[in-house]
């Protein structure tokens, strides 16, 4: 056992379940046995690993951070640990699939989805009749109306919504059949709809938070009651037994799940924020998957592993820096301007890809968009024209300089007289890859006379929403998702705030254009894929240009698990490899 051990107290038990099933030196699926090393499977993405699996058994799967806040489409929720540790508790209408192109129809909640009108849109809903959340009440309208009204900034302007792209173009959600029927008439036509009503939450539950009939108690539902403490419900195969914050989270079969599956009896989510504690503990059988951020030194000790399968694959994660425009230094003025732009013209974005995942991958470039991966259609470099991320140092200087600025090179001056104070730059505890990121983001500061102090946050969902001065950051290092839908994944992230609110939603950075709104708005409302990408392409335009954040790279996907297990696979989408948790378990095969 390594210095991790196992959780104490009432987990101790159950973690020590997870070495039962052997260890990770055995019979391999897909072609992954013991060769003697860990083997790179690859395949087609929605069905790689396939294979005739058992019934019982665990699986422990590590979550890189604590779940800290248990509503996955609020800001703060809405987090890789919380989808991942919840997506089998909460079901989605639509899954999005590993081949980064497919939103497939959830079949144990739904017979159909379809869409019956173009003028009005119109979506009809059909929800299995079986489908019920664990104390038997039926998954109904009821829930379509909660997440509409929670998240359509209408009905509930003060819930905290990550994303309400689409719900605000809804005109009615109708419940018939005993409500296993839904009909949603769009106000205004939305071509992403299959990425509405995902991470369903049971309506009776809500109203015991609040009157749900008004706007306070839909907030108080939303905000907390489903955020503030793991779900005692479940609407999926799994359902939380236990929670220990920082330790674990171990979920069991829902007994009242109506779909297919699930195999496995349990499913532990190990939390370990050291990303170096990974592989030691898959090596030792204390977790069977790891889903780490990619980093070439971690991937040569994962190679060495018998019994293991690993894939590195593409993803929709985007690594960036993003500035807080709250800053009255980097707001949005004049002096505010260049300073952003001269820090963005000093990074050396393929100095950070040669020093970190270009290690693993030398094909690995600048991304250059925030809106569009470079495989799909529409992509296009809207950052580098600019001269960002080129390393200029010399024209870092000059833009300085031309805006007023004085002390450049030696300690910083604003054109108003003021010193520029140092920069708090943040990133992930224990994420070794971001850590880099942060210590050279402070090197290409430093030749412009600016400090950056570079620190970790144990809560990367509290620092995006500023929770509190603890909370907080200058610049920030993270990876946003993108989406076979561009639009409506990224949208809320620079749509202007309300009059009055310093963030909103995604917004982290408090940015705003009134360009920009006009572009992404017709976005997500106008059904011409052309139109579309020339939208998000004027828009990427502007953002760049005003220097509110900037793209770094698309970032490789490394996922590794026992060889001992069949149905569990990499995902890159924003619910990730616990898509299909039902369909995980013991190769048939194995020991």
């Amino acid at each position: 056992m390594t210095g991790l051990g196992m959780v104490v107290g009432a987990l101790a038990l159950s973690l020590a379940m997870s070495a039962c099933s052997g260890a990770a030196t055995g019979t391999g699926a897909a072609g992954g046995g013991d060769t003697g090393a860990a083997k790179q499977i690859q395949g087609d993405a929605n069905t790689v690993n396939n294979g005739p699996v058992k019934s019982g058994g665990s699986l422990t799967y590590v979550l890189e951070a604590n779940v800290d806040n248990w509503n996955p489409l609020t800001p703060i929720g809405s987090t890789v640990q919380s989808m991942e540790a919840v997506s089998g508790v909460m079901p989605s209408v639509f899954v999005p699939q590993p081949d980064m192109q497919t939103m497939k129809l959830n079949t144990d909640l739904m017979v159909s989805a379809t869409q019956t009108s173009t003028s009005p849109q119109t979506i009809v809903y059909k929800i299995n009749p079986k489908a019920v959340w664990s104390d038997n009440t039926p998954i109904s309208a009821d829930e379509f109306s909660y997440l509409w009204k929670t998240q359509n900034a209408k009905d509930c302007p003060k819930c905290e919504v990550a994303y309400n792209a689409g719900y605000d173009q809804i005109k009615s959600v109708t419940g018939s059949d005993g409500g296993k029927t839904v009909t949603v008439v769009f106000d205004k036509p939305f071509a992403a709809w299959q990425t509405l009503f995902s991470f369903l939450m049971p309506a009776h539950i809500a109203a015991t938070y609040g009157d749900i009939k008004t706007a306070a108690g839909l907030a108080q539902s939303f905000n907390h009651g489903f955020a503030d403490k793991p779900p005692t419900w479940s609407g999926g195969p799994y359902t939380v037994k236990q929670f220990q914050a920082n330790q674990a989270v171990i979920e069991a079969k829902n007994t009242s799940w109506y779909g297919q599956g699930p195999n496995l009896d349990q499913v532990i989510f190990r939390i370990i924020t050291d990303a170096t504690q990974e592989v030691p503990a898959l090596q030792n059988n204390e977790v069977q998957a790891i889903n780490p951020a990619p980093q070439v030194d971690l991937l040569n000790q994962l190679k060495q592993l018998q019994g293991v399968n690993y894939q590195l694959d593409q993803s929709f994660f985007w690594e960036h820096f993003e500035f807080n425009l709250n800053n009255p230094f980097l707001g949005q003025s004049p002096a505010g301007d260049a300073l952003r732009q001269a820090l963005f013209t000093a990074v050396d974005t393929q100095g950070i890809i040669d020093r970190t995942v270009g290690q693993m991958d030398s094909s690995i470039k600048p991304l250059n968009s925030h809106f569009f991966m470079p495989q799909q259609q529409g992509y296009q470099d809207n950052v580098g024209a600019l001269g960002f991320g080129k390393a200029d140092v010399a024209k870092a200087k000059q833009i300085l300089q031309s805006a007023g600025y004085t002390g450049v090179g030696t300690k910083l001056v604003a054109p108003d007289g003021k010193p520029v104070p140092a920069l708090r730059f943040v990133y992930t505890a224990g994420n070794q890859l971001r850590q880099t990121e942060g210590t050279l983001f402070a090197s290409y500061a430093k030749p412009l006379g600016i400090t950056v102090n570079v620190e970790p946050t144990d809560n990367l969902g509290a620092s995006q929403v500023h929770q509190d001065s603890h909370y907080d950051y200058d610049i920030i290092v993270f990876a946003w998702v993108g989406s076979s839908f561009p639009a409506a994944i990224n949208a809320p992230i620079y749509l202007s705030c309300p009059k009055g609110v310093t963030y909103c939603g995604n917004n982290i950075a408090n940015y705003g254009n009134a360009d920009v709104d006009k572009w992404l708005k017709d976005s997500v409302t106008n059904l011409d894929p052309a139109a579309v990408t020339t939208d998000l392409n004027n828009a990427d335009k502007q953002i760049s240009e005003d220097a509110v954040s900037l793209p770094l790279y698309q970032r490789p996907a490394l996922f590794a698990y026992s060889s001992k297990y069949g149905g569990i696979r990499s995902n890159a989408n924003y619910i990730g490899p616990t898509y299909n948790m039902a369909e995980w378990g013991l190769l048939a095969s194995g020991s």
